[in-house]
């Protein structure tokens, strides 16, 4: 695989600021006007991004300019992912995978990445839950 795979904590060259926070964001789906995308990116665990109850779902971010990318932290209420992958663009076009899974068990999961692009996405394939994904928080950490 050209991606890691690799969880645990931080790496000495990676940045320490969420490169993601307040940054614009859609997704495919929102389960309803209280769950938009941009609450994964607010920097508050209170509010979260739901999709519909369905397969496949996508949720991405803008970082506004290119970034290398290290480290992705999904942050997931109940409603997990347990396949899915990360990805990184510059324009939306062609991704470039950063991680993959199908095994995910939800809670709190950091990701090293090695990657570069202006837009991160999350795409879910398998929810781990009759309902469909949630996220409380995504962080993406890289060069600033």
């Amino acid at each position: 695989m050209p991606y890691s795979t690799a969880t645990g904590g931080t790496t000495g060259t990676c940045g320490t600021s969420n490169l993601a926070q307040g940054r614009p964001a859609s997704a495919s789906s929102t389960e309803n006007s209280g769950t938009p995308a941009g609450a994964a990116f607010d920097g508050n665990t209170g509010t979260r991004w739901a999709s519909a109850w369905s397969d496949p779902q996508w949720l991405q971010v803008d970082l506004g300019v290119s970034r290398k990318i290290c480290r992705v932290t999904l942050q997931w209420e109940a409603a997990y992912g347990k396949a899915f992958r990360l990805e990184a663009s510059d324009d939306m076009n062609t991704w470039t995978p950063l991680y993959s899974t199908t095994t995910g068990t939800g809670g709190t999961q950091t990701l090293n990445v090695s990657g570069t692009g202006r837009y991160v996405r999350m795409t879910g394939t398998t929810r781990g839950t009759g309902y469909g994904y949630s996220l409380f928080e995504v962080q993406v950490y890289g060069t600033p």
